[in-house]
Parts: structure tokens; C-alpha cells; sequence
């Protein structure tokens, strides 16, 4: 009879450590084609990165825009993209000079960004549980609206200073039972200085969830287009 090969045992372990490691990097190389897939078939342009500061989203410490595509928002084009963040860095100075990637935990979203000239007080709508970007130097306090359903599930944020009926206006039956039927697949909303940022709460990774975020974004900037609009003082 034949003897063992001691090294048996070692190379199935290896054998299955490669293939656990092949099948991670193309799932890995291959999420990101979903998105220019979809950008594709959509006859979607490539764009510029957002940039960062503008709302409590894109303040998020070391935010990154990657994936970025260039889409029909209001009466011009925002853009879709892939936005990372920081979460918590537990790294020595020596690993994160390094690149070591163990012990640095990120946040992974896809947003649509946009610039509005709407005159529009700056406001958020963020789910009632879950992660929610720090307001930074955003003064802000909670406005309730009517519907009881609405404020168990989500946050409407506003400015203290903010015009109130501006937002009752914004936030009429109509959108908030739009809202209320996306559930937890409710984007969060950001708008402040011109800029609006949908935001899904996890990355995108199929058709469904991209056609579904940019239609979210396209209808509350018609929304916020039309309200600002009203808004605006009278100049004559």
C-alpha cells in the first residue's frame, strides 16, 4: 500500500483557499461593471466626481466618488456614482502608511448629485432608524408633519430659521405617500446650498435599484424645482 502524501492535506487547503480568493475577486471586479452595464444600456455618459462639503453626506470623513455617470436631473444632468466613506479607521500609523486594509472599515452608498437653483431652505429626510450622516454645522431641529406614519419611519430636518410652509408645501399628501409606500427603500434626502443628494441606503448593484434611485431623485427635484420656484420672493 501506498503511503499518504503528507503535503496532501496542504495543498487541498491551498486549493480551497484559491478558489474562496478567485471567486472573491471576480465578484468583486465584476459589481462595478454592473453599474457601467446599466450606464450603457441607459446610453449614460461618464462625469465628473461631485464635489465634496456641500451637504452632511458629502462631509463624511475621507468620502471618495468613483463610478460616476452623467443623468437627466430637473431641467439638467446630475450624476449617479458610487460614494465611500470612512466609518472607523482602527489602524496604526505604520499599517494605514503601508495600505494595509485590515481594520479599516468603510461606508458604501450610491447617491445622485445635483445642482438646483431653487432657492430653497436646506433640508434633509433621513430614515428614523439607521446610520444618518452628522449635520456638521447644519443648524437643524425636526418638523412634524400630519401624517403620524411618516414620522415613525422618517425624519424630516430642517433649519431652524427655515421657512416652514415652504416645506409643508414641498411635502404635500401626494409625496409623502410616495414615501411612505418606498418604506425601507426610502432614499435619503439632502438638500442645502443649490446641491441635492438622493442617496439609497445600500450600494446599488442591479438595474432595478439604479432605474429606482434615479427616479426617486428626478421626482424630488421636480419637487423641490417647482416649490422653490414659489418660494423665490416676488422681484417686481
Amino acid at each position: 500500500m501506498t503511503a499518504a502524501n503528507p503535503l496532501l492535506p496542504y495543498l487541498f487547503g491551498l486549493g480551497v483557499l484559491l478558489l474562496a480568493a478567485m471567486r472573491y475577486m471576480r465578484w468583486s471586479s465584476s459589481e462595478p461593471d454592473m453599474a457601467a452595464g446599466w450606464a450603457a444600456r441607459k446610453g449614460f455618459l461618464p462625469a465628473e466626481a461631485p464635489p465634496p462639503g456641500s451637504t452632511p453626506t458629502l462631509r463624511l470623513p475621507d468620502g471618495t466618488a468613483s463610478e460616476c455617470w452623467e443623468v437627466p436631473i430637473g431641467d439638467g444632468t446630475g450624476t449617479l456614482c458610487r460614494w465611500t466613506w470612512t466609518k472607523e479607521d482602527d489602524r496604526s500609523m505604520t499599517e494605514r502608511e503601508l495600505g494595509v486594509s485590515v481594520g479599516l472599515h468603510l461606508g458604501e452608498v450610491t447617491i445622485v448629485q445635483a445642482l438646483l437653483a431653487a432657492g430653497f431652505p436646506h433640508f434633509r429626510v433621513v430614515p428614523h432608524h439607521g446610520f444618518v450622516a452628522p449635520a456638521g454645522d447644519w443648524d437643524e431641529e425636526r418638523v412634524d408633519l400630519e401624517s403620524v406614519e411618516f414620522g415613525q419611519s422618517f425624519r424630516l430636518l430642517a433649519g431652524h430659521d427655515g421657512d416652514r410652509e415652504a416645506l409643508l408645501r414641498l411635502f404635500d399628501p401626494e409625496t409623502i405617500v410616495w414615501f411612505l409606500g418606498l418604506g425601507e427603500t426610502a432614499p435619503v434626502v439632502e438638500y442645502g446650498l443649490g446641491t441635492l443628494v438622493v442617496s439609497s441606503r445600500y450600494p446599488c448593484s442591479t438595474d432595478i435599484e439604479y432605474e429606482a434611485l434615479l427616479e426617486a431623485a428626478q421626482r424630488i427635484a421636480g419637487r423641490v424645482l417647482a416649490e422653490g420656484l414659489l418660494h423665490q420672493p416676488d422681484r417686481t
